[in-house]
Formats: structure tokens, C-alpha cells, sequence
């Protein structure tokens, strides 16, 4: 009788074995806050010289699961080559993470940082522009992605420079 007993014990054993060894996963890339969320950092592109002009895409980034995510969008000069220009900065989205352009689309609900009273619904814009002309030429802007109402698999930060000046796009997730 006890025989029959031990068997099925060691066949749960055996299978509750191979479920702990099939849940290990690599660890992941984010880093775990104070409050026991995930978070993760990424600096999609940093253009410091006069070389880096016209239209600039960033790197990718697969974001897919986020429950926020807030962009930092700067322009300036740090080494004296000028700040005449304009930075437009926009986010895309891909649900494919491809090469080809027209499988990215500009993410037009982008959340602006303005006081908005109770009212209001919040500001939402397709793209941000910032210059010395824009009377913001150095500055940092912080905008944020609607995860709420969107299912959002790869982002990227697209970056359209007039003139001259130095610009920078910077991503903040929490998952």
C-alpha cells in the first residue's frame, strides 16, 4: 500500500521539478523601483555635432507591456557650434519593428506637460518643435504616450533638425 502512496508523490515531485526549471528565464533588461515596479531607460538618440542634421531615427525599442511611458525631448548647445535652428521631435510606433518607413506611424496623442484645468481634456500633439525661434531654443520638454487606450509594441524618436544645434530624445517605461 505504501508503495502505491510513494509513486504518484514522486511523479508530482518530478513534475513540479521541471515546472520551477521551465519558469527560470533570463533576467531582464529593466530594473526594479522602490515601489516593486519595473522600469526601464533608453536614450534613443543624442546628436551633439553639426554633422547629425537633417531627418534622424532613432534605435528601436520594443516597449510592448509598458503601463507608462514619458519622453524627454531636449535641445541645445554644449559645444559651441550654435543653436539657431529648430528640432522637431515625433514618436513612431510599429507593430512590427520593421526597416521599411511606411510601417512606422507618427503617434499623434502624445500627452503634452501643460496645466490644464479640470475641464479640459489633456493636450495631445503629433510633434514637438524646439528652437530659438520656438522662444524655447534650450530646453527640455517632457511628453507622455497614452497606455491606457493603446496597445503599443516598438517606439521610436524621430528628430527633424533645421540649421543647427544639438538635440536629444530620451524614453522613460515603467512596466
Amino acid at each position: 500500500m505504501k508503495k502505491y502512496i510513494a509513486i504518484p508523490v514522486i511523479i508530482i515531485a518530478i513534475i513540479l521539478g521541471f515546472k520551477f526549471i521551465s519558469n527560470k528565464t533570463e533576467a531582464p533588461i529593466k530594473e526594479k523601483t522602490l515601489r516593486g515596479v519595473y522600469s526601464n531607460s533608453i536614450t534613443f538618440l543624442n546628436a551633439t555635432t553639426t554633422n547629425a542634421t537633417s531627418t534622424t531615427a532613432s534605435i528601436n525599442a520594443n516597449v510592448q507591456g509598458a503601463k507608462k511611458a514619458t519622453f524627454y525631448f531636449q535641445r541645445g548647445d554644449t559645444t559651441g557650434q550654435g543653436n539657431t535652428g529648430t528640432s522637431t521631435f515625433s514618436i513612431q510606433v510599429s507593430r512590427t519593428n520593421s526597416a521599411t518607413q511606411s510601417d512606422w506611424i507618427t503617434y499623434n496623442k502624445l500627452i503634452d506637460n501643460v496645466t490644464n484645468s479640470i475641464s479640459q481634456n489633456l493636450t495631445r500633439v503629433g510633434s514637438v518643435a524646439l528652437g530659438n525661434d520656438m522662444g524655447n531654443g534650450t530646453s527640455t520638454k517632457m511628453y507622455s504616450m497614452d497606455l491606457q487606450h493603446d496597445n503599443i509594441q516598438f517606439v521610436r524618436c524621430i528628430v527633424v533638425e533645421t540649421t543647427d544645434g544639438e538635440h536629444t530624445c530620451f524614453g522613460m517605461f515603467e512596466y
